[in-house]
C-alpha cells in the first residue's frame, strides 16, 4: 500500500509538471505569434513607403521585372528577403546562393535601412517560425 502511494504521488507530480510545461509552451507560442503578427502589420505599412529606397540599394538581387511590382505582398516579400539576407550574410548558404557576389550592396546601404530591414522584416518572420515550432513542440508533448 505504501509503494502504491509513492507511485501515485510521483505520477501526479510528473503529470502536473507536464501540464505546467504545456501551459508555458502554449503561452510562449501565443506571445511569439502575436508579436510576429503585430510586427507583420507594422512591416506591411512601412513596406509601402520604404520599398523604393530598399530597391535602390538591394534591387540588384532580384530580376528587373520584380522591381516593378510595388504592391503589398510583393514589397513585403522583397523587404523580408532583404532583411533575412542581411541578417544571415555570414552564413555559407546565404553567401553562396543569395548574395551571388554582391556583398558590396550591403556595405553601401545606409545603416538605418539595414537596421530597419533586420529588426522589423526579419524579426516578424522569425517570430512566426518560432511560434509555429513552439506550438508544434507543445502539441507533441501533450500527446505523451
Amino acid at each position: 500500500m505504501e509503494n502504491w502511494d509513492r507511485l501515485s504521488t510521483r505520477l501526479f507530480m510528473v503529470a502536473s509538471t507536464m501540464a505546467t510545461i504545456n501551459i508555458i509552451l502554449a503561452f510562449s507560442a501565443a506571445f511569439a505569434g502575436l508579436l510576429g503578427l503585430a510586427l507583420a502589420l507594422i512591416a506591411s505599412v512601412v513596406a509601402l513607403f520604404k520599398i523604393d529606397e530598399a530597391d535602390r540599394y538591394f534591387g540588384e538581387w532580384d530580376s528587373p521585372e520584380q522591381l516593378y511590382l510595388k504592391g503589398l505582398p510583393f514589397s513585403l516579400h522583397r523587404m523580408t528577403f532583404y532583411g533575412l539576407t542581411i541578417l544571415f550574410k555570414g552564413r555559407h548558404v546565404i553567401g553562396r546562393f543569395d548574395l551571388r557576389g554582391k556583398e558590396h550592396l550591403i556595405d553601401q546601404a545606409p545603416v538605418r535601412l539595414k537596421r530597419l530591414l533586420v529588426w522589423l522584416y526579419a524579426s516578424w518572420m522569425l517570430c512566426g517560425i518560432f511560434a509555429v515550432a513552439i506550438g508544434g513542440i507543445s502539441i507533441l508533448l501533450s500527446k505523451l
